[in-house]
């Protein structure tokens, strides 16, 4: 299964990402975003945040 990526130096920390899809997106202890793991990736929440996501630095791998 592709899972997604965040190209943490092109983050912006807009949360767009974290809004669209919470179940797969979230701030971690550092306060930069994390791929959940385990999470359903193939959602089109997923895709909504990778179309709207104003920096493009999320992507499948």
């Amino acid at each position: 299964m592709k899972q997604p990526i965040v190209d943490m130096e092109s983050c912006i920390l807009c949360d767009i990402c974290t809004e669209l899809a919470p179940d797969v997106f979230v701030h971690n202890d550092l306060g930069f975003i994390e791929v959940v793991d385990g999470a359903d990736y193939s959602t089109e929440m997923v895709k909504e945040a990778i179309k709207n996501c104003p920096s493009d630095c999320i992507s499948y791998e």
